[in-house]
This record gives structure tokens, C-alpha cells and sequence, in this order.
């Protein structure tokens, strides 16, 4: 398995997906995800980008695995799954419907703080 698909498979798996979700959040079929995650083939540069805008991660650490510069893979590595499951959900919501969740989360942390 080659570094890219490594990496690929290791973000698949701390944001909660299957091939199948993830392929389709990236599209691309789920065959070709588990193809480039094996090492078989290498990913697209638009598959490559797809990752990096979806996911948010550095194209540094996407393609080389390194660290440098990138807190993205730090604290998502010590993120619970229950806390990767809502990252997912928030990744998904419309701006207005995340902006109405921030606010809710603002407002009960208040509480959790009294």
C-alpha cells in the first residue's frame, strides 16, 4: 500500500465512513476508493483536491504523510468517535444550519460552565 492510500484509508476511518459514503463524498466510485486505499492505483489530482476540500486536510500530509504544519491529523487523532460522528454530520450542514448549531453549543456550554 503506497503512502496516498494510506493516509486516504486512515481519514476514512477516523471520520466514521465506509468506502461506500466516502467514495461518494469524494466522487468517485466505491472500487476506485478501495483500489487507490490498496495501493493499486494512485488517485487523481481532482480526487486528490476532493479530499483536501471535503476533508480539509493539507495536500502535504494527504500526499507525503507529514505532519509538519498540519494540526488537522493531530486532533483527529484524539478526537472520540461520538465527536468524529458530529464532525461528519457539521461537514455536511448547510452554513445557516451550522451557524444555528454553534449558537446552540454556545449557549449549553454556559450551562456545563455554571
Amino acid at each position: 500500500m503506497n503512502i496516498i492510500g494510506q493516509n486516504i484509508r486512515k481519514l476514512r476511518k477516523a471520520v466514521g465512513l465506509t468506502q461506500i459514503e466516502f467514495a461518494k463524498q469524494i466522487n468517485v466510485s466505491q472500487g476506485t476508493l478501495s483500489d487507490i486505499e490498496q495501493g493499486n492505483c494512485n488517485p487523481s489530482m481532482d480526487t486528490i483536491l476532493s479530499i483536501h476540500n471535503q476533508f480539509e486536510v493539507t495536500l502535504d500530509w494527504l500526499l507525503k504523510g507529514s505532519q509538519r504544519n498540519s494540526s488537522h491529523q493531530i486532533i483527529m487523532a484524539d478526537l472520540s468517535s461520538k465527536e468524529l460522528q458530529l464532525l461528519n454530520i457539521l461537514r455536511q450542514m448547510k452554513p445557516e444550519d451550522k451557524e444555528e448549531l454553534l449558537q446552540y453549543a454556545l449557549i449549553k456550554s454556559k450551562h456545563i460552565k455554571s
